[in-house]
């Protein structure tokens, strides 16, 4: 087992030349955010290159879970390649142990990965798919015998109980079964790949990877090919199986509720940036900016544009609060200034009408049976949707007026142009 470190990491892709233009003016976010502390881009034949990964700088400590979370495109998939490999940084270091292993190729950074495809041979069965590692990394530290080579191939055809097995074999088929007892498999050892439904083809591979014995495991969204309630069961045995071996793991995935239910903590992802890496609940409560506000929780926070006036005073148009004493110190320095409010949807109540109260129109009622979210409107403003999640007893109608009240201990606030939270100095 060993920790990951990844330091001060870079990657760009050059851009064909029709696209610089129209795609990376000075003024564009990729071109500023890259030019800061990045290395130097090569302009070449195809043109000006793009950043997609961005002075990356964490690390992964030994027998950690960590999860790379955020919105398609971001950049967290890219990362873990550069991790295995099977894409060249840019700039910057990445450790595995006491290993730099930046020009090292794939087989040889002691790293196994799951990938969302699966990637099972359709021709081996599941033993012998579990096996395939473990027959190149075995061969290193058996000696070779040519007569137990001769023996292997000539009963190779034969049924797997009258094989000829070489001391090789023999430790193979050991790791298998262990394997296949962790992961509840040994009934499918002999079947196809086109003969196990999804949740079973997704154990062979981790299986594949856990033979192997690795430094680190990587993960990049494995489950995503599978139904809502097999995710949730096979989430459960993957957290389990990691906490039973101890590997170094790096899990990608653009599900939230696998971030938080997962990871020993969460590296939140965008536009090619770390955003915030903390445990799962200190990013739900604690989030450092808007996006990081907006992308962890399910329902998603709400933001209302509201003006602050010394000194503990919000205003809008619908309602008046005022804060609680211990925003004192955070809006110190603020006397008079447009912020962003964020409120999540469990922090909002049925209440009376009254001027700390929000007016609103109910568009959307999901009901769930044991607790129901309503989409609503601010009454006086139809262009300001926010989500309310609610007790499943509460009988709510589309079209129905109602007030909420604001749980003013669990609100958060954000500088308007920036997005920054200003709950960090509280």
């Amino acid at each position: 087992m060993a920790k990951v470190v990844f330091e001060n990491v870079y990657k760009s892709y050059p851009r064909r030349r029709a696209e610089d233009s129209s795609v990376l003016s000075d003024s564009s976010p990729a071109k500023i955010e890259g030019e800061k502390n990045a290395p130097a881009q090569k302009s070449g034949t195809h043109g000006v290159s793009v950043s997609v990964l961005r002075n990356i700088n964490f690390t992964v400590e030994d027998g950690e879970f960590m999860v790379l979370v955020g919105p398609s495109g971001c950049g967290k998939s890219t990362l873990l390649r550069m991790l295995a490999g099977l894409e060249e940084l840019t700039g910057g270091n990445i450790w595995v142990g006491d290993r730099l292993i930046n020009n090292l190729p794939p087989k040889e950074r002691d790293i196994a990965m799951v990938f969302q495809n699966y990637a099972l041979y359709p021709h081996l069965n599941v033993y012998d798919n579990i096996a395939f590692g473990l027959r190149r990394t075995i061969n290193q530290s058996f000696k070779s015998n040519w007569i137990e080579d001769i023996l292997t191939g000539m009963t190779s055809s034969l049924p797997r109980g009258l094989r000829y097995l070489s001391a090789k074999e023999k430790e193979i088929a050991k790791r298998v079964k262990y394997v296949a007892g962790l992961l509840q498999i040994e009934s499918l050892l002999n079947r196809l790949p086109k003969e196990l439904s999804g949740g079973q083809k997704q154990r062979v591979a981790l299986g594949r990877a856990i033979a192997r014995n690795p430094q680190v495991f990587l993960m990049d969204e494995p489950l995503s090919n599978l139904d809502a309630k097999l995710r949730t069961t096979t989430r459960a045995q993957i957290v389990q199986l990691q906490r039973q071996l101890g590997t170094t793991t790096i899990y990608v995935t653009h599900d939230q509720t696998e971030a938080m239910t997962m990871g020993d903590r969460i590296a939140v992802m965008n536009e090619g940036k770390i955003q915030q890496i903390a445990p799962p609940l200190e990013i739900y409560h604690h989030p450092v900016n808007r996006f990081v506000a907006g992308f962890i929780g399910s329902p998603p926070m709400n933001f209302i544009p509201v003006r602050y006036a010394a000194p503990l005073t919000l205003t809008h148009p619908q309602f008046r609060l005022t804060l609680p004493e211990t925003w004192t110190k955070p809006l110190q320095g603020y006397k008079e200034t447009r912020l962003l409010l964020g409120i999540r949807p469990e922090h909002l109540s049925l209440s009376n009408s009254n001027e700390q109260n929000l007016a609103v129109i109910v568009n959307l009622v999901e009901a769930l049976g044991n607790e129901t979210y309503l989409s609503v409107h601010l009454a006086k403003d139809k262009n300001s949707t926010l989500q309310v999640k609610i007790p499943g007893d509460k009988s709510i109608a589309r079209g129905d007026l109602l007030h909420l009240a604001i749980d003013l201990n669990k609100i958060h606030l954000f500088t308007e142009d920036k997005g920054e939270s200003l709950m960090s100095n509280r």
